[in-house]
């Protein structure tokens, strides 16, 4: 939560930051890959803004938390700030309720050149990359179109094992309004989609489980039919950051975490590699048994019962060092049917936990939207849905702690910092 003790009565310029989504309550900042649910207090100074500018007087600390957190903009410039805790601005007793989707994510291939250990999508590759076809990629493009989610995820497999078709998908995304993110472990030619990236100001997740090149690749090893002997996927994530870092495309990290990974010292170690590799938004998973880990052969990687106290613990130490990147935690271990899924075929999937995969549903080609959000009401726990996306298994902490961290790091975040960085941003995307 924010209570900012010092209120300006001066009058300040503000309008909707670029791309920032916002539906009732929730909004979604796209450079930072983040939603966030607002009390009443800040809900209505973002609905007066629309997409117009306005000289707003009276609501300085409202005005100025949500451009520190890439909400708004403001003349003059208000410097952004890392959040840390679960994501509500103001004072909300309970997360919103949430009636549809706010992210969908969508297949662009079911083939991938890695075999992760804990693949959470296994069940939805095995027995599809082999029939994989432009009839599957049209079904596909016309539910993801349909579905009413303010995110659309492109993943897969890996979105760069079939780049064609990623990129059909990424403008079908762009052109029904949604954001765009691509999910990636890196392996592939990532400088060929940068171009695609830019165009459509999508925000690039990489997959990279540990700052441990060699652990990181015991995790996430390669396939070696699909790609040469040697091939890092430790290695292949980190050039993409640089790679997209370079080029000015919003970029976090994403970190499924299991057994082998669930430690303080080496968590911390890798928020301070991505730190130092430009990245200021990090995503947490805890490994669900759902895909390969569903598998008893498998139970040695599901990460222990004190998983949430180091998440918890991590989150303390980043936000009381003042360390300069949002932690986002999807908390999947406490809801795990939290996810709306389009598989590479164009069905609708969501988890089945009880079974170890995905229950699919064949949808029809009239009533798609009201289908899709039959389906994702009637079998997607709605609650976790807004915990996922919006930090719910941490805890909301205090201001003081926020003002703290803030005035630490504040001046080491990057993201979009300056005014001119600002208008570079924009004119790149």
């Amino acid at each position: 939560m924010f209570a900012l003790t010092e209120r300006r009565r001066t009058s300040q310029v503000v309008r909707l930051a670029p791309g920032v989504r916002v539906r009732g309550p929730i909004a979604y900042v796209p450079q930072r890959d983040h939603f966030f649910a607002l009390d009443p207090a800040h809900e209505s100074v973002v609905r007066r803004l629309g997409g117009c500018r306005w000289r707003i007087e009276g609501h300085e600390d409202e005005v100025r938390t949500l451009a520190q957190l890439g909400i708004c903009d403001t003349e003059p410039w208000t410097p952004r700030r890392p959040f840390f805790g679960r994501s509500v601005v103001g004072r909300l007793d309970a997360l919103p309720p949430i009636t549809e989707p706010l992210v969908v994510n969508c297949f662009a291939t079911a083939h991938c050149p890695l075999r992760c250990a804990y693949c959470h999508a296994d069940d939805l590759m095995t027995g599809y990359r082999e029939q994989e076809n432009a009839r599957w990629l049209e079904r596909v493009l016309r539910v993801a179109g349909a579905t009413p989610a303010m995110v659309g995820v492109v993943t897969g497999g890996e979105p760069l094992a079939r780049i064609d078709r990623t990129t059909r998908l990424v403008e079908r995304l762009a052109a029904t309004g949604k954001a765009v993110v691509l999910d990636t472990s890196g392996v592939g030619d990532f400088g060929r989609v940068v171009p695609l990236l830019v165009r459509h100001r999508v925000h690039v997740r990489i997959s990279l489980d540990s700052a441990d090149a060699a652990l990181n690749d015991s995790l996430r090893p390669a396939n070696r039919r699909f790609v040469p002997l040697g091939t890092s996927a430790a290695a292949c994530a980190r050039q993409a950051i640089k790679v997209a870092v370079r080029a000015g495309v919003p970029c976090s990290v994403q970190t499924v975490v299991t057994a082998r990974n669930t430690s303080v010292v080496g968590l911390l170690a890798l928020r301070d590699l991505l730190v130092e590799l430009g990245v200021t938004t990090w995503v947490l998973h805890v490994v669900v048994p759902v895909g390969k880990a569903a598998d008893p052969r498998r139970a040695a990687l599901l990460a222990p019962e004190t998983v949430q106290d180091v998440l918890d613990e991590v989150v303390r130490r980043t936000a009381a060092e003042g360390v300069a990147i949002d932690i986002r935690i999807t908390g999947t271990h406490r809801a795990p049917n939290s996810t709306l899924l389009i598989s590479a075929k164009g069905e609708l999937a969501v988890e089945d936990v009880a079974r170890g995969g995905k229950k699919t549903f064949v949808l029809p080609r009239i009533g798609l939207r009201g289908a899709v959000l039959r389906h994702f009401r009637a079998h997607v726990d709605l609650e976790g849905h807004a915990n996922r996306y919006l930090n719910g298994s941490l805890a909301a902490y205090d201001a003081r702690l926020n003002d703290h961290a803030a005035a630490v790091s504040s001046s080491a975040f990057t993201l979009v910092s300056s005014p001119s960085e600002s208008r570079n941003t924009r004119a790149g995307t």
